[in-house]
């Protein structure tokens, strides 16, 4: 009995590792494949044609996310997308932008989520930045994603929920740029949601924070580790009478942060960023 059971498991074994061998040279074909549109894509001036080849990426995309192998799969040859994992290892978001004549931008995208062994979902982003009127006050989906191309999950719990914070970039237009921090967590039929009125920079709390400043500047948008803050460049125009004109926003050399606590993001205001490690963005 006992040797029939292991010839069960080790033909199993084999077995399983069989399909996902098989699965692994397919997604490898479809990176491939994806590679040769965005290089492609990177050569093209056309609006018309650039909408094109992307219509293929994100089928390609779709076809490789149909296998759950691909949750793993790293896709290391793939150039020109952003793919970044949660610290509990159920999340991963892929993003990247399709940038027009224009100088503006839209973003594509997908969620994989794996909630347990035997339960995997991808959702497909789409982007409706351009529609969405006051961005910051509202509860989105991933129909409609207010796009950015993300850098950083932050994990957390919320009454009893995976919570993630999620610090993004748009490139915007020719004149701003855009830092985005933003929610998302998964309902009880594991659909995502985006936003949530948690960030208490503002009064009343806004479900995410956007930041607009000139395009030919940066600014700093990361999260230290050790101290559990995100930590961001305040930013000021360059004359009290350009308020609200943000090509004229850039960082003024403070710092301000938000610290997750009891289920909120409170504000912290003029911090020291010499006691703090947070990198280039």
């Amino acid at each position: 009995m006992k040797k029939a059971f292991l010839t069960i498991l080790i033909f199993t074994f084999f077995f399983n590792s069989k399909i996902i061998a098989n699965e692994n040279d397919q997604l490898k074909q479809l990176e491939d494949s994806l590679n040769h549109y965005f290089s492609m894509l990177l050569k093209e001036d056309n609006d018309v044609n650039k909408i094109e080849l992307n219509s293929k990426i994100v089928a390609l995309f779709k076809k490789a996310l149909q296998q759950e192998s691909s949750f793993y799969y790293p896709f290391f040859d793939l150039q020109n997308v952003g793919f970044i994992r949660s610290d509990d290892y159920k999340l991963r978001i892929i993003t990247w932008n399709l940038p027009y004549n224009d100088r503006t931008h839209k973003y594509y995208g997908f969620i994989q989520y794996k909630r347990n062994k035997k339960d995997y979902v991808f959702y497909e982003l789409k982007d409706c930045s351009k529609e969405i009127k006051n961005p910051e006050m509202l509860i989105l989906n991933s129909s409609n994603w207010y796009g950015a191309l993300y850098y950083k999950i932050i994990t957390n719990k919320r009454k009893g929920k995976d919570y993630y914070t999620l610090l993004g970039a748009d490139l915007n237009n020719l004149l701003t740029k855009k830092k985005v921090i933003d929610i998302l967590y998964f309902d009880k039929n594991n659909m995502p949601v985006f936003g949530d009125k948690v960030f208490k920079n503002k009064v009343p709390p806004v479900a995410r924070v956007i930041f607009e400043f000139n395009g030919q500047t940066n600014m700093t948008l990361a999260y230290d580790d050790k101290k559990e803050m995100i930590v961001f460049d305040h930013l000021s125009p360059s004359k009290p009478s350009l308020t609200g004109q943000f090509e004229f926003y850039g960082p003024d050399f403070s710092y301000d942060g938000l610290k997750f606590e009891r289920g909120i993001w409170n504000s912290y205001t003029d911090i020291d960023v010499r006691d703090y490690s947070i990198g280039e963005f």
